[in-house]
C-alpha cells in the first residue's frame, strides 16, 4: 500500500530512543482515514489532523529505505522535519493475540517529496 500525507515524529534514521521502534505519524485525508478505521486499523483524529501512527520494530538487518522524490538515496542530515510532504509504502499484517485481532502496518520506504532542507541557508 502507498500512502501520502506530511510526515510528523520521524525515526526513520535511528529507531527511537524510548520505544526503539522505526516510524512516524502520517497524515491522511478524512475518506482514506474512514476507510482504515472501517477495515480495522489504528487510526486517530489529531491536532494534526487524521493520522496513522506507523511503527516498525528493528530487526537484524532492517532499516526503511529512504529517498528524494527524484528515488535517489536521501542524503539530510537529521529526520525529516515536522510537517513535509511524504510518500510511504506499507506492508500490512495481521496479528491475533488474546485481546482480539491487531492490524498494522511495517514501513517499507519513505519518500520525501518537498526540496531537502539545507544544512546552512
Amino acid at each position: 500500500m502507498i500512502l501520502e500525507g506530511k510526515a510528523y515524529w520521524c525515526n526513520l534514521k535511528e529507531p527511537n530512543k524510548f520505544y526503539g521502534y522505526y516510524g512516524l505519524l502520517l497524515t491522511l485525508n478524512k475518506t482514506k482515514y474512514l476507510q482504515l478505521k472501517k477495515e480495522g486499523y489504528q487510526v486517530k483524529d489529531t491536532e494534526w489532523g487524521y493520522c496513522l501512527n506507523i511503527k516498525t520494530k528493528p530487526k537484524e538487518g532492517y532499516k526503511p529505505i529512504l529517498v528524494n522524490r527524484k528515488e535517489k538515496k536521501l542524503k539530510m542530515f537529521g529526520e525529516i522535519p515536522n510537517g513535509s510532504n511524504v510518500k510511504v509504502k506499507l506492508e500490512s499484517f495481521d496479528t491475533k493475540h488474546l485481546y482480539g485481532t491487531y492490524k498494522g502496518f511495517k514501513l517499507i520506504a519513505v519518500m520525501l517529496l518537498d526540496e531537502v532542507p539545507k544544512l546552512f541557508v
